[in-house]
């Protein structure tokens, strides 16, 4: 891991892609059949434009410093650092042995509606991966909440492990070995980078 990716200035546009990977075939009678591992990961694709050489300098000095999709770094989307939701009160994992694509949560504001928002994104101390809220989220008069996530849980969350709702950070490499930016005249540089989660 090397540090934070600079995201000042912020690009001039990120596209979020959610990667799931299945394999589908098509039998002679054109019945459809789906399999899948429940794999997922984010790529994200970082654009900047008309950067002077001073802004673009220390994003192609980190980049150059990964040695291509050799290591991983932290980036919270500038647009995505707060959630839709009010999102109030500590939320913790609220159990043990909790699995799947719902977690029981605990420790947000009584009575709270909205507290998070379809497609906000969260994170679980204890995992560097990041889940999508897929529903709208309210807890009741105890500061209880289920929130349904995407993907299914990579790994059994301890009870009481926080979850984070602010500044979320995405765990992120490379997604190529290869490098490269336009020059236009008078020095103004545009790049594009593309990013994997590397969790």
């Amino acid at each position: 891991m090397s540090g934070t990716f600079p995201l000042t200035p912020a690009p001039s546009a990120i596209k979020i892609q959610s990667y799931q990977p299945t394999r589908v075939s098509i039998s002679h009678n054109l019945r459809r059949s789906v399999r899948t591992n429940g794999a997922q990961r984010w790529v994200i694709t970082a654009d900047w434009v008309g950067l002077t050489r001073a802004q673009f300098a220390p994003i192609q000095a980190f980049v150059v410093a990964q040695r291509g999709q050799w290591d991983s770094f932290t980036a919270v989307l500038p647009a995505h650092k707060l959630p839709q939701g009010v999102a109030t009160g500590t939320p913790q994992i609220n159990g043990t042995n909790q699995q799947g694509r719902s977690l029981s949560t605990r420790g947000w504001t009584a009575g709270l509606t909205g507290a998070l928002k379809a497609g906000d994104f969260l994170g679980i101390s204890g995992q560097t991966k990041v889940y999508m809220v897929t529903a709208d989220v309210n807890a009741d008069a105890f500061g209880l909440a289920t929130v349904a996530i995407e993907p299914a849980l990579l790994a059994v969350p301890a009870d009481g492990a926080v979850i984070t709702v602010r500044n979320v950070p995405f765990t992120l490499a490379l997604g190529a070995d290869t490098m490269e930016s336009a020059v236009a005249p008078g020095s103004i540089y545009n790049f594009s980078l593309q990013l994997v989660e590397a969790f």
